[in-house]
């Protein structure tokens, strides 16, 4: 059976999984121990092809931002110096505007790169 490279796929070329993959916790491990079920990869914790470091808690901002709403966000945070924190209509705002402006992701990567014999 031929597993696609981790590395190689939409789902880690987009970035848009950093927070959770980079995590150093239960949820991070699970994660990363999922995508190994689908992906070829080298161990569980492997080192990001991207250069993030490993991180202790997910950040209440993305990384980086899916749509509006995360820069608007990103723009409240930098502006208050972190003082105002996200409440529950915050977070209901930042989905809506990331739902309703979402910024264009990474083009998927030709389905036939790099295909990598599995060892199970």
């Amino acid at each position: 059976m031929f597993m696609t490279m981790f590395f190689n796929s939409y789902h880690c070329l987009s970035e848009a999984h950093c927070d959770t993959c980079r995590l150093q916790t239960a949820e991070g491990r699970t994660w990363r121990e999922s995508i190994a079920k689908h992906f070829s990869v080298p161990e569980i914790d492997f080192a990001c092809p991207h250069g993030k470091p490993w991180l202790k808690e997910k950040p209440l901002i993305p990384t980086k931002s899916r749509g509006l709403g995360d820069t608007v966000a990103k723009a409240i945070h930098a502006v208050s110096g972190g003082r105002i924190k996200p409440c529950g209509g915050c977070k209901k705002r930042q989905a809506k505007l990331n739902k309703l402006v979402p910024y264009k992701q990474a083009a998927k990567p030709d389905k036939n790169i790099e295909p990598v014999l599995s060892t199970e």
